[in-house]
């Protein structure tokens, strides 16, 4: 038994040392509009909106890495927004 504790603290240990290449961490969300609006009022609710979508999945807050705007059909435009998730950290003692 003790040495079952002592394999999940070291495999612990490691998870949580283990790098990761921030570029794979990456990840974009879209919506569409109506072409040529443009204004602020549209950009304020396409903003709104993008932001309710990353805030399902990332729960600590994200960092926007890119903002684009590409034609569609049917007089449509798609706004993507590619973000990275803030991370977390594990901590199992309390603060004194």
């Amino acid at each position: 038994m003790r040495r079952w504790l002592a394999i999940a603290a070291l495999a612990q240990l490691v998870g949580a040392c283990a790098a990761t290449d921030p570029d794979r961490l990456v990840f974009g969300v879209a919506g569409d509009r109506p072409a040529g609006t443009s204004g602020a009022e549209a950009d304020t609710e396409m903003r709104r909106f993008l932001d309710w979508k990353l805030n399902q999945i990332c729960t600590l807050g994200y960092d926007t890495v890119k903002v684009d705007t590409q034609p569609a059909e049917e007089n449509l435009q798609i706004v993507a927004e590619d973000v990275r998730c803030k991370g977390y950290d594990v901590n199992f003692l309390p603060d004194f």
